[in-house]
């Protein structure tokens, strides 16, 4: 017969391993839970960036809903103005004066101001005399976009919450509400200013477009 202390020594160690064996366990499921938990949030973050960018495309327009006149930009090479475009499309096509043009991203390019019969003119958003209201961010500051090579938001309120990539959308009344414009790029604040400036962004590049689109049967208030 085995002595007792020989017996005991094995119950002891039989319990140990069942001790060590139980705590890896409960290690092994501690580290599957909290990769199940750092999945979990990064599938969150996830979520909330998809819902971000089906808002940012909701605030778009949505030319599948509006009427709308496809015209092809002629060339202005070797110039580099991107003030104004002239375009294929002219009265003979039923473009008018005031109708809103939209860059191939869908972004707000400028208005028709000159129409000639196969041809018109837009005036765009990098043209030093474009002027119009625009809201930042999703708190709807407001400011006045005015045109240049380096379009800026002027007169925003030193109490607006703005941010960097904020989008930017057209507010002023002749042309369709929420239209994109872009996104800050730059915040220009100064302690002892009144109010604020920005700087605005596109995702396109003026010289290399080749297509616009026109909303058509479209009357603003000017």
């Amino acid at each position: 017969m085995m002595p007792k202390k020989y017996i005991l020594s094995f119950i002891l160690l039989a319990v140990l391993f069942g001790v060590y064996f139980y705590q890896k366990n409960i290690f092994i499921s501690l580290d599957k839970f909290k990769n199940y938990n750092s999945a979990l949030t990064e599938l969150r973050l996830e979520n909330q960036g998809l819902r971000q960018n089906i808002q940012e495309l909701t605030n778009k327009l949505n030319l599948n809903s509006q009427p709308y006149l496809t015209a092809q930009v002629y060339s202005r090479y070797p110039f580099n103005n991107n003030q104004s475009l002239i375009i294929d499309a002219g009265f003979k096509a039923g473009v008018k004066v005031g109708w809103p043009v939209l860059t191939a991203e869908h972004y707000l390019l400028g208005k028709i101001i000159k129409v000639k019969a196969d041809t018109s003119e837009v005036e765009t958003v990098f043209s030093p005399n474009w002027r119009s209201t625009v809201k930042i961010g999703p708190l709807g500051a407001e400011a006045l976009l005015v045109g240049g090579r380096q379009p800026r938001l002027e007169f925003i309120s030193t109490n607006a919450k703005i941010d960097l990539d904020n989008d930017v959308l057209s507010v002023s009344p002749d042309l369709p509400l929420n239209l994109f414009v872009g996104k800050v790029s730059e915040v220009i604040s100064q302690p002892a200013a009144s109010l604020w400036q920005a700087k605005l962004k596109t995702d396109y590049d003026p010289n290399q477009l080749r297509k616009v689109f026109i909303i058509t049967d479209y009357e603003g208030f000017d």
